[in-house]
């Protein structure tokens, strides 16, 4: 697996030229197996953190332990090994660091916390840990979030049976592990279930991949913001919603953008592909639980989504990822906000960075998973979008 670290410098049908406000972001770091000058071996990431000094932490679910990096993709040390005992991981995830410097890592249904070694000044030296919702979604790779008035957003999910959409919140927690309240993540119309599946046995299935949505489906996306509040977006226009833990509305953020067709040719040859996958079913469409009305009807979208991810910044900033077609050169697009909501910039990547874990943001450094295109390999790269 390859950790990529860039410096930082959409909808393309047809292709756009950069505008002017165009930062195009440079590759600063590279890590996994096959990296030419920072070859490490990872697995499966399964989350990515900054601290105040641009280390860069790389949570495994492969080989479980987190492992920290320096911006140019040099090896400072590891945290935790596979175990159950005190600073051991089964399933480390959304590390995140708090004010003080201290790192916390979900682990499984827990929350352990590491803080600085007197020697290396790295959080490596493992504190305690709390209990966090009994039925945690252990292998989720949302980003976890510690607000600037110091409570962990532990991420949940569900999918009532009524409506098989899957919905998602946040349990909060002091950091010393007592709960607070929990923080709900708006349900937009474009929101579907995360997952489909079929019975095998009373009480018992398999799940099956890629039935839950069609191609091109506009999917919700969320992120917390410092303040301890949702900014999403239904993914299918413009528009990002900050919304309180009552659901309040408190901003939107809008920008003009117009909606981009999928050719002909390519939304047919997904309609066909997508057929041929149903085709393969051992049972009829209707068992299959979670998949959407869209699917049984084999119908897909007109137009490409508009926004496909977000990042809450440290410094406040929102970054809104737009989408960026496939065919395209690769390359992933965001829109950058400041904490007052005034657009600042595009920061365009030069590469293509997976969905998840989340990106990462810290000043000028940006850094995503990126997947070979030969291997399907997992690399870590490491971007700089500090204007020249």
């Amino acid at each position: 697996m390859l950790i990529l670290v860039c410096s930082l410098g959409a909808l393309m049908m047809p292709p756009r030229l950069p505008p002017v406000d165009t930062v195009r972001a440079r590759v600063v770091a590279t890590i996994g197996e096959d990296a030419p000058r920072t070859p490490f071996m990872l697995g499966e990431v399964s989350g990515l953190a900054f601290d105040a000094s641009a280390r860069l932490y790389v949570a495994d679910f492969q080989d479980p332990r987190v492992v920290i990096f320096d911006s140019t993709g040099r090896h400072l040390g590891t945290i935790g090994r596979k175990g159950e005992g005190p600073g051991e991981f089964t399933a480390p995830t959304g590390p995140v660091i708090a004010a003080d410097g201290s790192l916390y890592v979900r682990n499984m249904s827990r929350v352990q916390h590491f803080v600085k070694d007197p020697r290396s000044g790295l959080p490596t030296k493992y504190d305690r840990q709390f209990d966090g919702p009994l039925y945690a979604p252990w292998r989720s790779k949302l980003p976890s979030q510690v607000d600037a008035q110091g409570r962990f957003h532990f991420p949940l999910e569900a999918t009532p049976s009524a409506d098989m959409r899957t919905r998602y919140a946040y349990q909060r927690y002091r950091l010393d592990g007592s709960a607070l309240d929990s923080l709900g993540v708006p349900v937009h119309p474009t929101l579907r279930a995360s997952w489909a599946s079929v019975q095998t046995a009373p009480g018992s299935g398999r799940m099956v991949p890629g039935l839950n949505v069609v191609p091109f489906h506009p999917s919700p996306v969320w992120a917390v913001s410092t303040t301890g509040t949702i900014l999403s977006s239904p993914g299918d226009r413009y528009l990002i919603a900050e919304t309180d833990v009552a659901g309040r509305v408190v901003r939107q953020i809008t920008r003009p953008d117009t909606p981009h067709a999928i050719p002909a040719a390519e939304r047919a040859e997904s309609t066909r592909a997508l057929s041929r996958r149903i085709d393969t079913l051992k049972v009829p469409l209707s068992q299959v639980n979670g998949a959407s009305e869209e699917v049984r009807a084999r119908r897909l979208p007109l137009v490409y989504p508009t926004i496909v991810g977000l990042v809450a910044a440290p410094d406040g900033a929102l970054w809104v990822r737009r989408w960026a077609a496939p065919t395209s050169v690769a390359a992933t697009v965001f829109d950058v906000f400041g904490a007052d909501g005034r657009y600042r910039e595009t920061v365009r990547l030069p590469m293509r960075c997976a969905p998840q874990p989340s990106v990462i943001v810290r000043g000028a450094l940006v850094a995503c998973v990126v997947l070979d295109p030969a291997s399907g390999a997992e690399q870590v790269v490491v971007f700089s979008s500090r204007r020249a």
